[in-house]
């Protein structure tokens, strides 16, 4: 998840900050993936007008998820896909579920369409049509996440499926679907429901923020209307040449789930035993945290503002939650779960500036 607050490349190799704002894969960039760019290049890839198409990755994908090949868009980051599906269909009302990136609502008012918050009353799960329906909200389709950033929470199936069942269309946000506890994409269902979407990433699973490449997943009648309004001339020689590498590279990400399992429970854990520090249930790698600084506990730190300026000094930088729609009130951050000793680092750091 790109972050206001996080930091861009610099050449020095001693850069001392570990950015803990950006939820993409703990174990990092793939070497195929650098080394598949550097050979493209080295070949004269830049010399070359790219493939807008991207039909090698969409051939690619198409082997790895099993679906046809012209069941895939490909874009570059998630806003850009999800820019593509609204404008696509005629403006209407549409639900949101929040909290949620503030790229949703930008998204969705640039093109035309009536935002209407969707809340959730237990958890922040997402609730299903039928409770939308009881709290009078009316809306023609909805923009869903899998799982929702900065919750952390995970869709149940039974609720995208009474959406899918209510509404003209769903786009489903997966970009970290594959650093999750156990968590289950919905492309598959995109042959048999033709009014969904699933938007998905290598940013977040491959860990390529600086190259951005995301697609639809849909069936292919939608993929072909969509294909009518997108404008696919931000489409780099990138997907063409990490075609081959994201095949191989696909069955990898178990060992990062694998990883997963027991760090995101560990990571919450340890960060609620920090005073001070409250945290909601997480099941992606990244734990929405409260900073709230009670009478009780005289805290040498005033806020999450005076926090965050104080972690970044020690190295540590967090994203802060103050702008993102939904989430009520002010002291909310989230902390990416990395590797396990960049993950104590953060501990210790927090332990040291509120004891």
């Amino acid at each position: 998840m790109p972050a206001d607050n996080s930091t861009s490349y610099n050449s020095d190799e001693n850069m001392p900050w570990i950015d803990f704002s950006i939820t993409e894969n703990p174990f990092g960039t793939p070497a195929s993936f650098t080394k598949a760019m550097a050979v493209a290049i080295e070949d004269g890839a830049l010399s070359y007008q790219p493939d807008r198409t991207a039909q090698a990755l969409r051939n690619a994908l198409s082997r790895t998820l099993r679906l046809p090949e012209e069941s895939f868009l490909v874009g570059t980051t998630v806003s850009n896909m999800i820019g593509a599906v609204s404008q696509a269909f005629e403006p209407c009302t549409v639900g949101v579920m929040v909290p949620c990136p503030a790229e949703y609502v930008l998204t969705l008012s640039n093109t035309g369409h009536k935002v209407e918050r969707i809340t959730s009353t237990v958890g922040y799960v997402t609730p299903n049509a039928e409770v939308i329906a009881s709290q009078g909200i009316g809306i023609n389709a909805a923009i869903l996440a899998n799982p929702g950033y900065p919750t952390s929470r995970l869709l149940p199936e039974s609720v995208l499926l009474s959406y899918i069942e209510a509404f003209d269309w769903v786009v489903v946000d997966e970009r970290s679907i594959e650093l999750t506890l156990n968590g289950k994409s919905f492309a598959p269902l995109v042959e048999q429901y033709r009014n969904l979407i699933i938007v998905q990433t290598f940013t977040e699973q491959y860990a390529l923020p600086g190259a951005p490449v995301s697609y639809c997943i849909a069936h292919p009648d939608i993929v072909s209307e969509i294909t009518r309004f997108y404008d696919n001339t931000d489409v780099s020689f990138i997907p063409e040449a990490l075609a081959e590498a994201s095949v191989l590279e696909h069955p990898k990400l178990d060992g990062v789930r694998g990883f997963l399992y027991s760090e995101i429970p560990w990571m919450q854990t340890m960060l609620s035993l920090i005073p001070g520090i409250e945290i909601f249930p997480a099941e992606a790698n990244y734990v929405m945290c409260a900073f709230r600084n009670d009478e009780d506990l005289q805290l040498p730190v005033k806020n999450v503002d005076e926090l965050a300026d104080l972690l970044k000094e020690e190295g540590c930088i967090v994203r802060k939650l103050a702008e993102t729609p939904g989430l009520g009130g002010k002291g909310h951050f989230c902390a990416a779960v990395r590797t396990r000793q960049e993950n104590e680092r953060l501990i210790n750091t927090l332990r040291m500036l509120l004891a």
